[in-house]
């Protein structure tokens, strides 16, 4: 009987550690599922275009609010101000029904209406309209087959193509976003989200830091520093299988990957007897090639549009300014000669203007420039900032900064008519890094 028991409350014991190992499973996930990104607009301008996403019509059996999706969208970023449905004088569906008097005596500025229907099993077909009421003009008629279960996909290339009929710049609304996230003091992620912070994956998770996470421009793998070997090494990893491959150095250090518009290279900073420099790694005979050669630091590379030059950092003038790398040539011409700390430059998709960290006195702001101006015009307010990264239509920037010592990722628009934050609940959150746009 003693050893019935005895095994009973073995048992009641094994079941009990179960239960609270399941219990803590549950708070982690719940953590990981709070850490996510949401984006949060903190200033919205009063004057911005008005736009109405009416009710498709659909047939009775399908329940999910298209419209709903595609408001989401356009309003994601603060660009535009939604109709609520309860104001609505109509509810039309296509351009016959359309009346530009029920929207004008709202002061609406767009409208998109539309319908969708079942063709057969969980297959849907839609037909959209968007019109510019004030011109009283339809501006976008199209159509769009696909499965109901990718609604969200669907619902973001309308998203898309209605943005680009408003304003003539490509929609972003299914790009992705990278960033480290680091939850805990010792815990560092390589995570990728949706622009929106939706499906957010972690990539790649270590004790030790991570940094730099770099695109390809076919969005299927992503750059990045570890030091888990105890000193910094570039990774390419990709995202479908997960597999991991490093640049093979002979152990040197490197870092700053970032990879070309044309896919064929990476460039990145390598230390010969502790002095870095800028090189590039073909992707394709995996030869690496040195490209400057000065004593001084020079470091974050970043490619122009064409693949054709480099920005990097440099102090070899005895602080940290932006300078261009002509490839072909090794010429080397200094771009910022306004403030005492200049960095982390970028080029604009127009291969005309940069973004980069502009300091003076030990306050940092996010500041852009014309590649062949002097003034830098700075446009974030907090003082702590940093990493940005500029959308693929130029029209947005996000970046890193802090709240005390969190780190979190704020953006805004060019316009400056709409400024937004990306929190984290636990931890920080920094170098985001802004996918090309996917087809």
């Amino acid at each position: 009987m003693k050893e019935i028991l005895d095994r009973l409350i073995w048992s009641l014991n094994q079941r009990t550690k179960i239960l609270k190992t399941l219990f803590f499973c549950l708070i982690f996930l719940s953590v990981s599922i709070d850490a996510k990104l949401k984006i949060e607009i903190s200033q919205g301008s009063k004057d911005l275009p008005k736009i109405a996403i009416v009710p498709f019509e659909n047939t009775k059996t399908i329940k999910i609010s298209l419209s709903h999706l595609i408001e989401e969208n356009l309003t994601l970023f603060g660009e535009f101000k939604a109709t609520p449905k309860n104001e609505m004088l109509s509810f039309p569906s296509s351009e016959d029904n359309f009346f530009y008097r029920d929207w004008k005596i709202l002061k609406v500025d767009y409208a998109v209406v539309g319908s969708f229907k079942e063709i057969s099993g969980s297959n849907i077909f839609i037909e959209y309209f968007v019109f510019n009421v004030p011109l009283k003009k339809l501006i976008l008629k199209g159509d769009i087959s696909g499965d109901i279960n990718e609604f969200d996909q669907i619902s973001k290339v309308i998203s898309n193509r209605t943005y680009k009929a408003i304003t003539g710049l490509d929609g972003i609304f299914n790009t992705k976003l990278a960033y480290v996230l680091n939850p805990d003091k010792e815990v560092y992620k390589i995570c990728v989200s949706d622009i929106d912070g939706s499906n957010e994956q972690v990539l790649f998770e270590s004790t030790a830091p991570l940094m730099s996470p770099s695109w390809s421009s076919d969005i299927k793998k992503l750059a990045y520093v570890s030091f888990e070997k105890g000193y910094p090494e570039i990774y390419m990893q990709d995202l479908f299988s997960g597999n991991r491959e490093s640049i093979k150095t002979l152990g040197l250090s490197n870092s700053a990957p970032v990879w070309s518009p044309d896919n064929k290279k990476l460039a990145f900073v390598m230390s010969m007897s502790g002095n870095p420099d800028i090189y590039i790694y073909n992707l394709k005979n995996n030869k690496i090639s040195r490209h400057t050669t000065h004593y001084g630091i020079d470091t974050e590379p970043a490619w122009s549009p064409n693949s054709k030059k480099l920005l990097f950092t440099s102090n070899r003038s005895g602080s940290p300014q932006i300078y261009e790398l002509t490839i072909s040539s090794n010429r080397i011409k200094r771009i910022t000669l306004d403030g005492d700390y200049n960095a982390r430059a970028s080029y604009f998709p127009n291969g005309k203007d940069i973004v980069l960290v502009h300091g003076n006195n030990g306050i940092f702001h996010i500041g852009i420039k014309n590649i062949r101006g002097r003034f830098i015009n700075t446009i974030s307010k907090t003082t702590l900032d940093e990493s940005p990264t500029i959308s693929p239509n130029g029209n947005i920037i996000i970046y890193a900064t802090k709240n005390n010592s969190q780190g979190y990722l704020a953006g805004l628009t060019l316009d400056g008519k709409s400024k937004f934050r990306l929190p984290v609940k636990f931890g920080s959150v920094r170098e985001p890094s802004w996918s090309p746009l996917t087809n």
